[in-house]
């Protein structure tokens, strides 16, 4: 990773980050006031907003490169035993529903 990539992505999820707050504060602004409990806002933009942010930039790290290793890795694979790289794909992805259940 980059110094270039990370000050993107920093900058990406700082304009994200402003984003959502300004959402949901203007949200706020047209609720009733008997409908406002102060502490709900609060939480969303002190807690859930950073979070989404860093949930958002894990994906964006981690996901994307992923992808295009797991390409490369099957790619290998297909030149060295040929057709039959499609075996492990299936066992992987068919073993896939026993990890969710642990």
């Amino acid at each position: 990773m980059t110094a270039w990539f990370s000050h993107l992505t920093f900058r990406l999820m700082s304009m994200m980050r402003g984003q959502l707050i300004s959402i949901i504060y203007s949200k706020l602004l047209t609720l009733e006031v008997t409908n406002v409990s102060g502490s709900s806002a609060m939480t969303l933009m002190g807690t859930d907003v950073p979070r989404i942010a860093e949930t958002f930039y894990m994906l964006l790290v981690n996901v994307v490169p992923d992808v295009v290793q797991l390409g490369i890795a099957i790619y290998l694979l297909y030149t060295q035993i040929g057709a039959v790289c499609v075996a492990p794909i299936i066992i992987t992805i068919s073993g896939c529903p026993f990890l969710f259940l642990q």
